[in-house]
């Protein structure tokens, strides 16, 4: 009998961490109730359709011709050479700010577009419509075909948030607004099996934030929460962008710079964390390219290429050289570097980039002057900063964002950075 309970026990355990899993995989999930124009979700996706024998051997061309007031698409099927065999042409009689009409895709015989708000199904044999659901209503879609039923699944830039229907047109599922305070859904994608991945691009402090559609039952959840950071992590987040904003480099172009603005921040790196890479000579301090290069390549992916002669003179005639291999860079002595950044939240966005969020804090100038920058400050949490800015210690100044691609620098977390904004207070 003990064996039995054990066993039992063992087995909710196993079930109760399946079902955290995802959870804890993207923070805490919150689902939205449908809106009211929403129809009774259906249990499971509807079984696999096997095609028509033979498919037809047609593919769609849509070209369009808008003008300024319109817009105008021309759907021609083709045959395997290339020669048309049906043509069809619609079209709008105003324009907006979004796109009326689009392709949504193929499936067996069957292709579907969005036009002014209605699927509409043409079949690939003769391009007759074989069906029109006009109960979507969005334009400026994303959307996907189930390549497993043919269902056609749809958001809008301005609504709705999500909308189903299924191969012969029955509408399965719309959510008009699925989350308060946000919107412009896009970038629809496959997430595993049974689900899809939609990201919003407004409201919420115009963060990005991804939501999720179940297919077995059209349920929708989303995930308010942004990754933990562990304690490595956290440390070299925070020196990456303590890099940044100990030099006052509180605005960076996505382009990533110019080769004197990546030879500045070098200069300002090495005053700050590497000296001995400075030659100090006069009023000047000289450095090689080969140590602008290594930086740039960590901190930026790429290498600078400078021409012999002038990088930049102001207006009281002082000037940053480069000649030969070496800069020569006014040494501005006498500067405060006791700034550094916490990195509040992560958050992966679609594609391979990365936001870090940040917030700035200045150590006590007394104790910067007397002991320096301890390395113990960019290992805190955002909690321990807080703590210690309630203690006097240090001062919260400013935060920022910056968009990041996430890499692997001798054998730790690291990034290059696209862009970054600090707004210090």
């Amino acid at each position: 009998m003990r064996k039995f309970i054990a066993a039992l026990l063992l087995i909710v355990l196993l079930l109760s961490l399946c079902a955290c899993s995802r959870a804890d995989s993207g923070g805490e999930k919150e689902t939205p109730a449908p809106a009211a124009d929403t129809p009774a979700p259906t249990e499971e996706p509807e079984p696999f359709t096997e095609p028509p024998e033979p498919l037809p051997a047609v593919r769609v061309e849509m070209t369009r011709a808008d003008s300024d007031n319109a817009e105008k698409a021309l759907f021609t099927g083709r045959d395997e050479n290339g020669g048309a065999v049906w043509e069809r042409e619609f079209s709008t009689e105003y324009r907006t700010e979004l796109t009326l009409i689009q392709e949504i895709g193929l499936w067996q015989d069957r292709y579907y577009f969005n036009n002014k708000g209605t699927v509409v199904c043409l079949s690939l044999t003769d391009g007759a419509t074989r069906w029109e659901n006009a109960e979507f209503g969005g334009a400026s879609i994303s959307g996907l075909i189930d390549e497993r039923n043919g269902n056609v699944y749809l958001c809008g830039w301005y609504g709705p948030d999500f909308f189903a229907c299924d191969a012969e047109g029955k509408t399965l599922s719309k959510y008009e607004s699925a989350a308060a305070d946000f919107y412009w859904p896009s970038d629809m994608s496959r997430y595993g099996e049974n689900e899809l991945e939609i990201w919003y691009y407004g409201g919420g402090g115009e963060i990005p934030l991804p939501y999720f559609v179940d297919l077995r039952d059209f349920s929708i959840s989303w995930s308010f929460g942004y990754v933990e950071l562990d304690a490595g992590k956290q440390y070299w987040a925070n020196i990456f962008i303590s890099d940044f904003v100990e030099q006052s480099m509180y605005n960076f172009p996505k382009d990533n710079g110019s080769d004197f603005e990546l030879a500045s921040f070098a200069h300002m790196f090495c005053k700050i964390n590497r000296r001995d890479a400075l030659r100090y000579d006069g009023n000047y301090d000289s450095f090689s390219l080969d140590t602008v290069n290594e930086l740039c390549l960590r901190f930026f992916g790429r290498e600078i290429h400078p021409s012999d002669g002038v990088l930049y003179e102001n207006q009281w005639g002082m000037q940053w050289t480069y000649e030969n291999g070496i800069f020569r860079f006014p040494s501005g002595d006498g500067e405060s570097y006791n700034r550094f950044a916490v990195v509040t939240n992560y958050l992966s966005l679609p594609g391979t980039t990365a936001m870090l969020y940040y917030d700035v804090y200045e150590l006590k100038l007394e104790e910067y002057w007397d002991k320096g920058m301890d390395a113990s400050l960019y290992r805190m949490t955002p909690r321990e900063a807080q703590n210690m800015a309630a203690e006097g210690r240090i001062e919260f100044v400013g935060a920022g964002e910056a968009e990041v691609l996430p890499i692997e620098q001798d054998g730790h977390d690291g990034y290059y950075l696209y862009w970054m904004h600090t707004d210090l207070y």
